[in-house]
Formats: C-alpha cells, structure tokens, sequence
C-alpha cells in the first residue's frame, strides 16, 4: 500500500499554504494582472485571464514579477498556479458540502476511542496529487506565468485502485485468527487495522476532492462492523488504577470520574489488562482570591504481565476560588493527560 503514498509534485497541504501567500495577487482585477506599460500585453495567452474549461480537469493559474531570473520567477508562478488549482478544488467542494467528511465520525464513541482513531490518523503521510502538472507558460518583460492542469479522470481512477488496495489488506487481517489468552494481546494483533482505516479515510476524502462526482467512497459495511469491533474491544479492556501516595489518593474522585466518562472500564481486578500507577505531590496556593492547586505526577502504565509500556511526568493545574473545586480541576487535567498517554502508547503499537 506504501508504494502508492509516494511524494511527488506537491502535497496538498503545501498548496495550500503557498496559496496564503500569493492571496494579494488573485484579489486583483483582470486589469492589473499585467501594468500598462507592459508592450506585449495584447500578446497574453487567454488561459492568463481566462483559464481552460473541462469537467474532466482542473486548472489554476500563478502569475510573479520578474526579479532578473525569468527561469526563478517561472517557478514561482508555476507554484502559485499549483495553489489557485487547489483553491478552485476547494470552493467546488464547499459548495457542494462534501469537504473533509470523516467516514468513520460517530457521536457514540468515547474520548478514548476518538483518541486513538486521531492518534493513529496522525501517523499517515499525507497523500499527494500525483496528476497535476504544469501544461503552460508564459514570460514577458515583466512577469511570468504558469498554467497547473490535473486530470481528475486519471486522479480519481489511480485512489480507486489505491482503496481497493486497502480493502484488500483490511479483509485480510479481518479473516485472520486472531490467537492469545489477554485482551490486550489480542487487541494489539487488530491494531494495524486502524492504520489501514485511517489511510482509506484519507484517500477517500482526496477521491471527493478531485472526482468529478464529488462523492466520498464508502468503506464496506464487514469493514465497519469490523472496525466498530476493534474499538469495542478498546473499551473492554480492564484497566486498574493504583493510587501509590497520599497525593494521588486525595485525587482519586476526580481521577476515577475524570476516566471512566472518557471510556475506560475502571475496576479492582486482580489481573487487569492495564494499570495506572499514580503519585502526586501536591501543591496549593492561593493568590488574588483563587486556589492554584499544582499536581507534579508520576505515572507508569504497565500490561497484564507487570511490563512498563510507558513512563511519563507532568504537572496538572486546576484554578477556582474554592479550594476543592482546583483539585477536582488538577485532577481531571491529570486524568486527560493519563487517557492521551494511554492513546499514544496503543498507536506506538501500531508501528
């Protein structure tokens, strides 16, 4: 699937932010892109003012001054016009409402489940337009044009045999067995398909980007049931949390509270699949009526077996004018920060 991820002309990304920067020139008039006193004006090729009209391509155009290089000037306007593409992309899209849709998007996830879907989406390489190209130029004694054309036919034909990759990978390790006694060993084998979700998201919202349809291809239901499975499987794991000082214990309410809304399946097993190990020393003060209570914490998380999966210090702050209320906020900051650990951990497992 890799191989199909390669970089090439110009991320999408990239264009975009070279569009921020060339923004001033595309708010002039027809009548400014070219000064008066340029001679050859009546000698402008009409795609500078006018480009090219095709349902089946896109087309952008970049314009720069000539600064005594004409060949740097053409590769910036060449730039540009990779930009004004893009920016034509994107008004067709929001106009149709299809921009940035996330398949796999449900208000009945926890924060847990989102974190580890975003986690994972983080980790993909941005996929790039491979079909755009720069179809013509033109250089006067003053500017240099560039003219970006993509053929969204051939764009659109290459992601579909790149989703269809990914289908494939996906049935794959879905009718794989799936072998161990704990949840989380078992868990960890299904992992890579999260991986494999975010980059079919990814390539399916750049299909609606340049297709002709502006339609985002679905994932097939068994894929969903089986993705909804991995992220069910998430939330069963048992997590325990032990709380090793005085600190820590006087923020167990907030803690546990703080946890279990964002989706962790708490409890006092004596072989649970994930353990917290907590300490915190605990600092209050007040200042200008308010309570700053500070939790400088220690945290191990451990698997089944005792392994340390990861280690982390930080500091959670909580702010009220009522003493308790600054602890209950450190403590749900700190319970954020333990929830955001435990995401990150299970991505790096992906890897």
């Amino acid at each position: 699937m890799n191989k199909h991820l390669r970089h090439t002309l110009l991320p999408l990304s990239l264009a975009v932010t070279l569009l921020s920067g060339c923004s001033a020139l595309y708010e002039k008039g027809d009548q400014d892109v070219v000064p008066d006193s340029v001679t050859q004006a009546h000698s402008l090729p009409g795609w500078v003012t006018k480009p090219p009209a095709d349902n089946a391509k896109a087309y952008g155009v970049g314009s720069m001054e000539v600064y005594g290089n004409p060949d740097q000037a053409l590769k910036r306007a060449s730039d540009f016009a990779r930009a004004d593409l893009v920016s034509r992309l994107k008004v067709t899209i929001s106009a149709t409402n299809s921009s940035r849709i996330n398949e796999f998007t449900s208000d009945g996830e926890t924060r847990l489940q989102k974190s580890v879907s975003q986690a994972v989406s983080s980790t993909i390489p941005t996929v790039t337009l491979d079909e755009v190209i720069i179809r013509d130029t033109y250089v006067d004694d003053k500017y240099a044009y560039a003219l970006a054309e993509l053929d969204r036919v051939a764009a659109a034909s290459r992601i579909t045999a790149q989703l269809r990759d990914v289908e494939q990978e996906l049935n794959q390790l879905r009718t794989s067995e799936v072998t161990g006694t704990g949840k989380l060993e078992r868990l960890q084998q299904q992992l890579p398909a999260l991986s494999l979700f975010a980059q079919h998201d990814q390539l399916a919202e750049q299909y609606a980007f340049v297709a002709t349809s502006r339609t985002q291809p679905r994932v097939p239901q068994d894929l969903r049931d089986y993705r909804t499975g991995i992220l069910a499987d998430l939330k069963d794991l048992d997590v325990r949390l032990t709380l090793l000082d005085d600190g820590a214990r006087i923020m167990r309410g907030g803690l546990y509270e703080t946890l279990t809304n964002q989706g962790l399946k708490l409890g006092d097993s004596t072989e649970p699949d994930l353990t917290f190990e907590v300490s915190a020393n605990l600092d209050s003060q007040r200042q200008d009526g308010n309570y700053y209570v500070f939790a400088n914490a220690r945290v191990n998380l451990r698997d089944s077996s005792g392994r340390v999966l990861s280690s982390f210090s930080d500091t959670a702050r909580g702010v009220s004018g009522i003493q308790k209320n600054a602890l209950n906020k450190a403590s749900e900051k700190l319970a954020e920060q333990l929830s955001a650990e435990l995401a990150n951990t299970l991505t790096q497992r992906l890897r």
